[in-house]
């Protein structure tokens, strides 16, 4: 009886001893790791931008006056050269005819003043020198007025044609703010026109990134409607920071082909700054204290959690290229705070 009493006892005090172990021995964490390898990385720069017509134009009039003809509204599409709308002209008009009988009148008087000098010079020594040079004189003055008169009629057609206004290059009328029979003066906007034919891209880009893109470089763009992105090409970098924004314009031009877009259109655009063929790539989210001491925590060969400094390019992307600290195939927390230094982890399954 006494034996069986000590076996219960000797059992209930190993099953305690058992539980204080479980209880107080240190646990092995699972957590989420990342591992490290080197590979082909990629530095792009995500920015939205807006397409933009390659050419735009606010087609205003040279004179001014009231407008008798409009014929396009806002989406027609118009070639170079059309006529796309008229100024009334008859002021115009009015001047031509004035100077047109002031040239008739003109020639007249020359005509005369040509015979009187002919007749003149036929007779010879009965005329004074005096007489004679007087009738040349007329001649040559009555020829510089008609010269005068000519050019007042020639300026003044030339100032009926710039009453009908016509298409630059070939485009798209975007905008018409005027309708026929309003009176329009030297700054009035008849329309906007467009050539969409060749959209571009233009994005904002913060003067501290914008400093590392250079004409020439690569960009993919996301247009609504298409499931593949489009290749871009920088085609300008704006050498001046706009002082409300911080920002410099960016513009991109199309290398794959981009049959129409509205102007206008959000786009996102992804810029390709950089492309290693042997790099080490880590999520952002996996460095601690990236903006003054950046390390991340890794799972050493003994099993603990140790932390490490790194180096690393500091770039507005999910993941970064790191350039110190790391080698292949070591282990690193997704999330650091997941386990403290010195403690047992090993990588969830």
């Amino acid at each position: 009886m006494k034996r069986g009493r000590l076996a219960v006892w000797a059992a209930a005090l190993a099953l305690a001893g058992l539980l204080a172990w479980w209880l107080l021995a240190p646990r092995v964490a699972e957590v989420e790791t990342i591992t490290v390898q080197r590979g082909e990385a990629t530095r792009a720069l995500a920015v939205n931008g807006r397409i933009r017509p390659r050419q735009s134009v606010a087609v205003q009039s040279p004179v001014s006056g009231t407008l008798l003809d409009l014929p396009y509204d806002v989406g027609d599409r118009v070639e170079a050269g059309t006529p796309i709308a008229r100024v009334d002209d008859g002021p115009q008009r009015a001047a031509i005819a004035e100077a047109t009988a002031a040239i008739a009148a003109q020639e007249a008087v020359l005509a005369q003043a040509r015979r009187d000098y002919e007749r003149f010079a036929a007779l010879g020594e009965f005329v004074s020198k005096r007489q004679l040079e007087e009738t040349r004189l007329a001649v040559q003055e009555g020829a510089r007025e008609l010269e005068r008169r000519r050019a007042s009629r020639a300026q003044a057609q030339e100032v009926q044609q710039r009453a009908v206004l016509r298409a630059p290059f070939a485009g798209v009328i975007l905008e018409r703010p005027v309708d026929r029979g309003q009176t329009v003066g030297l700054e009035t906007v008849i329309y906007r026109l467009a050539d969409l034919t060749a959209p571009e891209v233009s994005a904002e880009v913060d003067e501290i990134y914008a400093a590392e893109l250079r004409v020439g470089m690569i960009g993919l763009v996301e247009v609504p409607g298409r499931t593949q992105a489009l290749r871009a090409e920088v085609v300008h970098v704006e050498p001046r920071v706009d002082e409300s924004t911080g920002a410099r314009e960016v513009r991109l031009r199309f290398l794959d082909p981009l049959d129409v877009a509205p102007a206008g259109q959000t786009v996102s655009v992804n810029l390709i700054v950089e492309r290693r063929a042997d790099a080490i790539a880590i999520p952002r989210a996996a460095i601690l204290s990236p903006e003054t001491n950046p390390r991340v925590r890794a799972i050493g060969d003994d099993g603990r959690v140790a932390e490490r400094p790194i180096r690393f390019i500091d770039w507005p992307a999910v993941e970064v290229i790191v350039t110190s600290g790391l080698e292949p195939g070591m282990r690193v927390l997704a999330d650091p705070a997941a386990a403290a230094p010195g403690t047992r982890a090993r990588p969830a399954r």
